[in-house]
């Protein structure tokens, strides 16, 4: 990694061995009430969290006063032009940074963005407006990470990796993939842990694998999801958790 300042240094020291908590609703999600967010992250906190991911500038402002944990911060924006989704563009990551983020979450995988470049490449742009905003790459794979981090990118998660083409499930962690990861990045970013992590055992076996950090979403706070994962199982898998969620 560049040299980074002492407030970067700061916020990563901060979320080293520890729980991101994803505090996110849909708006179909049976849990969504107006404060759903504030009070997820409150209860995160509650908790030990040692940092949170917040999707949307309006849920980071919202959450912004309540805690001086670092947040991860991102703008879903779905476009039928493109499947990049997270913070696709240098006006998404402006608001994101702008309501108080202090990690800006983009795709980083080699897909086209609606404008027709390659998604990793908003890195570089972020990185010319806001040099002191620490970037995570979501990826899909090793190969990713490596364009990622040329790109600038100070952290690397797999938080994309159900939409990897070669993908061994999409319902459940691939620690190996982790390990590639970690390999792939030879100490010049922090790697995060992220996606269908479902109980504490599976995050010490991300830190054992080299995670600096472990983030945790719908297990954590979306109950309807936790309660189809049980059904589904239950059910001889009649219904499929959803891609997108």
């Amino acid at each position: 990694m560049d040299k980074l300042s002492v407030r970067q240094q700061e916020i990563l020291k901060q979320l080293e061995g520890g729980l991101i908590v994803s505090c996110q609703a849909k708006k179909d999600d049976p849990i969504y009430l107006p404060g759903i967010i504030e009070k997820m992250a409150e209860s995160a906190i509650w908790g030990g969290a040692a940092g949170l991911r917040l999707d949307k500038p309006e849920n980071i402002k919202a959450v912004r006063p309540l805690t001086n944990l670092p947040i991860i911060g991102l703008w879903k924006q779905h476009d039928p032009s493109s499947p990049v989704f997270i913070t696709p563009t240098l006006e998404a990551a402006k608001a994101v940074i702008e309501a108080g983020a202090d990690i800006v979450a983009v795709d980083a995988t080699d897909r086209m963005n609606r404008s027709g470049s390659k998604a990793y490449q908003l890195i570089e742009q972020i990185k010319q407006h806001y040099p002191e905003i620490l970037v995570l790459a979501d990826i899909r794979n090793d190969q990713d990470a490596r364009l990622a981090i040329e790109a600038g990118a100070e952290l690397v998660a797999p938080t994309l990796y159900r939409f990897d083409p070669e993908a061994k499930s999409t319902e459940h962690p691939d620690f190996k993939m982790l390990a590639r990861i970690v390999k792939a990045v030879k100490g010049q970013a922090h790697v995060l842990m992220e996606g269908k992590i479902h109980t504490p055992e599976e995050a010490i076996e991300s830190m054992y694998l080299g995670a600096y950090a472990v983030v945790v979403g719908s297990a954590i706070t979306r109950p309807h999801l936790t309660t189809l994962r049980f059904t589904q199982k239950l059910n001889r898998y009649d219904k499929d958790m959803p891609l997108y969620y």
